[in-house]
């Protein structure tokens, strides 16, 4: 809990749509590790949790990289895009 004149650091976390144990998942977590060890790899589980996680989100405080595989299983992710 945080205590009254703390300071409390941003944190930055990876969010990515592969469920883990599968490769992109796994590729993420190991490349941030030698990367960058601070940012927190999280997984949506697929497309489309990973859509609503990003809808969702109203966290002004830390910061977020939203990574999706380039790939033609992500048509949704193309038809939900906003130009």
């Amino acid at each position: 809990m945080q205590k009254a004149g703390e300071l409390v650091m941003a944190k930055t976390y990876l969010w990515i749509e592969d469920r883990k144990g599968k490769a992109s998942y796994t590729f993420g977590i190991s490349f941030m590790e030698q990367l960058c060890p601070d940012v927190i790899v999280e997984s949506k589980k697929n497309n489309s949790e990973l859509v609503k996680a990003v809808k969702a989100l109203q966290d002004a405080e830390n910061k977020y990289i939203i990574v999706f595989d380039n790939s033609f299983d992500n048509l949704q992710i193309v038809m939900e895009q906003k130009y």
